[in-house]
């Protein structure tokens, strides 16, 4: 039987959301019907735990983001990856997250071509506001590919009705995990004394300190939560631009000896596990790997969504496996984490219902099914 060659353009050689959901493509693909390929545009530890399962790596083209993207067309890395592309005379080019892989691709030959985009980047204001032409260029970007994968409904429908794409031409997965693989990662050994400092109640995030997290309303958040609730502390796991800022916030609150700013971790399922609550404030996010992984370790969530720049709601069932706020976001982040803090048989309840929605619904095996089922329609094969 002949295998079809799919090759994914990756934006970045180190292991993020983007590159944890080609991961699952790769690895739970049907392998007699397709043989997979990852472009990078440098060496990292993606590169190593491809290479580490048997799938081909090609270093060749550009990080994502708009600080490279000048010069794109005239740069040597683009030109490596258009030769690259042409040996290797792939079926299918399927960019991530990118879409300069598509005149690469075309310029190598190649005539199908796929483009995830790997979530909504504006907040819902900014949505509103976008001008003519930005909408014009998305439009167009999308008529260029044979086919646009959006990761969750919720940004099918935006692409459809905020930028007009059309609805024939792109269909819909989910990020997945797989729940055995992130227990057996876990040191149960570890405790909250060790990790945290404390045996108190632990309200946690994780996630860079950028705009996006929108971390801000957390600390909001906290400061009204601790003027009812003893004997909880405040935590975020993670690194950035805006950590003096955020740590500004907590010392004019005079809460530091509550809310504390940690590192990112490598070992991050251990704290996961020693959460009592995990929060979420992203101001847009997509299907989240965060909230799919605490989830997964029994974890309620609490986390903010919206109608357009939101994949949250559909993994969190309101009121079964977490709370969604839709609005008031800071008052009404407070009054639930308060609830469940003061409800431990609930929040318990909760985190069950949630592991055994993700491992029935969210699974990296359904993420690559619904690949395939693109690549063997565009393909025209069974």
């Amino acid at each position: 039987m002949k295998k079809f060659k799919i090759l994914h353009i990756s934006p970045n050689g180190e292991l993020y959301g983007t590159e944890r959901h080609i991961l699952s493509i790769v690895k739970y693909s049907d392998k007699r019907k397709f043989e997979h390929t990852v472009m990078l545009p440098c060496s990292g530890s993606f590169d190593d735990i491809l290479q580490s399962i048997g799938i081909r790596t090609i270093i060749a083209g550009r990080p994502h983001g708009y600080k490279h993207k000048s010069g794109t067309i005239f740069s040597p890395g683009f030109w490596k990856l258009r030769r690259e592309i042409k040996m290797e005379k792939p079926e299918i080019v399927h960019c991530h997250l990118n879409s300069y892989g598509l005149i690469a691709a075309k310029l190598a030959g190649v005539k199908t071509t796929v483009h995830t985009r790997h979530g909504v980047f504006w907040t819902e204001e900014e949505l509103e506001n976008l001008s003519f032409q930005t909408k014009t260029l998305q439009k167009i970007k999308s008529a260029l590919f044979s086919s646009t994968v959006a990761i969750g409904e919720y940004e099918r429908n935006t692409l459809i009705n905020i930028f007009n794409y059309s609805p024939e031409k792109i269909s819909f997965t989910y990020n997945g995990v797989t729940v055995d693989e992130i227990e057996s990662k876990v040191d149960n050994t570890k405790k909250k004394m060790e990790l945290f400092g404390t045996n108190d109640l632990i309200i946690g995030a994780v996630g860079r300190l950028e705009k996006q997290k929108g971390f801000h309303m957390l600390v909001e958040s906290a400061k009204k939560v601790l003027s009812e609730v003893a004997n909880v502390k405040f935590v975020i796991l993670g690194d950035g631009s805006l950590r003096n800022y955020l740590q500004g916030l907590i010392n004019e609150y005079d809460i530091t000896d509550r809310f504390v700013l940690m590192p990112y971790k490598k070992n991050v399922y251990d704290y996961f596990r020693n959460l009592d609550i995990m929060v979420q404030t992203s101001l847009w996010e997509g299907i989240s790997y965060v909230v799919l992984e605490a989830m997964a370790l029994k974890r309620p969530v609490i986390a903010l969504t919206s109608p357009n720049t939101s994949g949250v709601k559909e993994i969190i069932i309101q009121g079964k496996t977490g709370y969604l706020i839709e609005d008031n976001f800071i008052n009404l982040l407070s009054e639930k984490i308060i609830e469940l803090a003061c409800n431990n048989e609930k929040s318990v309840r909760m985190g069950l219902e949630g592991y055994n929605h993700v491992k029935k619904k969210f699974t990296e095996q359904k993420t690559a099914d619904d690949m395939d089922k693109v690549y063997c329609k565009l393909l025209s094969i069974e």
